[in-house]
């Protein structure tokens, strides 16, 4: 959980980033053990809600290391299976990798 804080954080702290997304709003869940944390990202800030209304949603659900290892930039999600069970629609997955590597 403390992974998912710090990477959030280091995201809405840039300027660059967030205004390219621009009309994507989605939801990513992320489950590390039994914790599930929803983060919705728009245009102007990614944030713990779980009050989401966002038709596109990723399904993350993995081992702390792998995780971090993900949110860092240092893997690629699509990379990471079998050890990370992954689902969404593949436009969505290739989206949310790409936020991952951008903000490392």
């Amino acid at each position: 959980m403390e992974t998912i804080l710090e990477w959030m954080d280091s995201v809405n702290d840039r300027q660059d980033l967030l205004p390219l997304w621009k009309e994507r709003p989605i939801v990513i869940f992320i489950q590390e053990e039994e914790k599930m944390v929803p983060l919705t990202v728009n245009s102007n800030e990614i944030k713990i809600d779980h009050d989401y209304e966002f038709h596109r949603q990723v399904h993350i659900k993995g081992n702390p290391q792998n995780i971090k290892e993900m949110l860092e930039g240092k893997v690629k999600l699509t990379d990471l299976y079998p050890h990370v069970d992954v689902k969404g629609k593949l436009r969505d997955l290739l989206y949310v990798e790409s936020l991952f590597f951008l903000s490392k």
